[in-house]
């Protein structure tokens, strides 16, 4: 796992920076804007009962056009992205507590509420199949680098990976158009360090765009 999202990313900064050499970024340019969303580790979908993870989503998101045909599209995404996160350990026998022999002392410093900060550059691939010339559908994955900024049972603090798959739609109006789409995003460290049990969350982003095409 941490091999292929090091050369997806990889990947995708040298088909960037190889486009932006062709005057990639003038000309094909779709769109940018802001987005705002929510994630949670139990939206509406149960998952791992051992402890709650919820964020607020900030991106400024960036599309450009890779290759269309048609009513078909794909785009590269480059969105920087700030999580506003909460953390809570509900499981007192956590596989990091009782593995360490300073287990009460680490249950009274991690089970506790956190707050979060996480910086991310989400970087990936959209396939767009456009309904008619205003309201598109979409899927998009990305995978990119992060920075954790707080400690918890589950995960070390520092450098990690954000994945993230989405289904979405789009709707234009001139020259501004609005997105909405559900989310399923997955969070860990690839082994660089302990612990790393990851956290997934579910959950909904709303965009607005300024459209230069």
């Amino acid at each position: 796992m941490c091999q292929i999202r090091i050369v997806s990313i990889f990947l995708l900064f040298s088909c960037f920076i190889g486009f932006s050499q062709e005057n990639f970024i003038s000309r094909n340019w779709l769109r940018t804007g802001v987005v705002y969303g929510f994630s949670s580790q139990n939206t509406y979908i149960s998952q791992d009962s051992d402890y709650k993870y919820e964020s607020q989503i900030f991106k400024l998101s960036n599309h450009f056009n890779l290759s269309k045909k048609e009513r078909h599209s794909w785009e590269i995404l480059v969105e920087p992205s700030y999580y506003r996160s909460k953390h809570e350990s509900f499981n007192y026998w956590h596989a990091f507590f009782t593995k360490n022999q300073s287990g009460a002392e680490l249950r009274d410093e991690y089970m506790p509420l956190k707050n979060m900060n996480e910086y991310a550059l989400n970087l990936g691939i959209i396939y767009r199949y456009n309904l008619n010339s205003n309201w598109s559908v979409y899927a998009m994955g990305n995978v990119g680098p992060m920075y954790m900024d707080t400690d918890t049972e589950r995960m070390k603090k520092g450098f990690a990976f954000s994945d993230i798959f989405g289904l979405g739609s789009n709707y234009k109006v001139g020259k501004l158009s609005f997105d909405v789409k559900t989310m399923i995003r997955h969070v860990s460290n690839a082994n660089f360090q302990y612990p790393n049990f990851g956290y997934n969350a579910v959950g909904f982003e709303f965009g607005m765009y300024y459209e230069f095409k």
